[in-house]
């Protein structure tokens, strides 16, 4: 914990998207989160909670696996193909739900269809009533640094909801997070 509490201070990730994130938990009114890519999983490093919370805590530090999370499936969409593709074998794809996609062709779907769109989703995939809609945040090479996601409960939202009202907001942020990215 002590490697990872000296760590956040001094990514500069971090303290650009901060102002982003909290932004967009002020427009949409829902969580915003910022996730870093760790070997298999994607690791929440920044979080802004909305003030109807979602019941699921999920804590600075805490992993979420690639292949079936939105920010985990935002981030994938931005690698080469080859690379997504081996990180998808490498992965243990179970179902945490009856809605979790772990087929290897069903989830590349999904990654292709999320570069198409410019945003992932996730749908109830980690954990039941919860979805979420993400955006990979590119760095100065065009790769995938990190993904910004919004959550928001299916008790509140449909999918099609969030996609049309939550998708261009989450898209914006992770452009201007990479846009200041840039300037430093």
């Amino acid at each position: 914990m002590e490697i990872g509490y000296n760590y956040l201070p001094a990514d500069t990730l971090v303290d650009v998207a901060n102002p982003f994130l909290a932004e967009l938990a002020q427009v949409t009114g829902e969580t915003t989160n910022l996730t870093g890519p760790d070997g298999l999983d994607m690791v929440y490093v920044a979080r802004f909670v909305a003030p109807e919370f979602i019941p699921i805590h999920m804590s600075i530090g805490s992993r979420i696996p690639l292949y079936c999370t939105g920010s985990g499936r935002a981030y994938l969409s931005a690698l080469p193909a080859a690379d997504a593709g081996q990180i998808l074998e490498d992965s243990e794809r179970q179902a945490h739900t009856r809605h979790t996609l772990t087929e290897l062709t069903d989830i590349l779907r999904e990654i292709e269809a999320s570069q198409q769109r410019g945003y992932a989703l996730n749908a109830e995939e980690l954990f039941l009533g919860d979805m979420s809609i993400a955006a990979p945040i590119l760095g100065s090479q065009g790769l995938p640094v990190a993904a910004v996601h919004g959550v928001v409960p299916s008790s509140r939202w449909t999918l099609e909801e969030a996609e049309r009202k939550l998708a261009p907001a989450v898209i914006e942020c992770a452009r201007a997070i990479r846009a200041s990215i840039r300037t430093l």
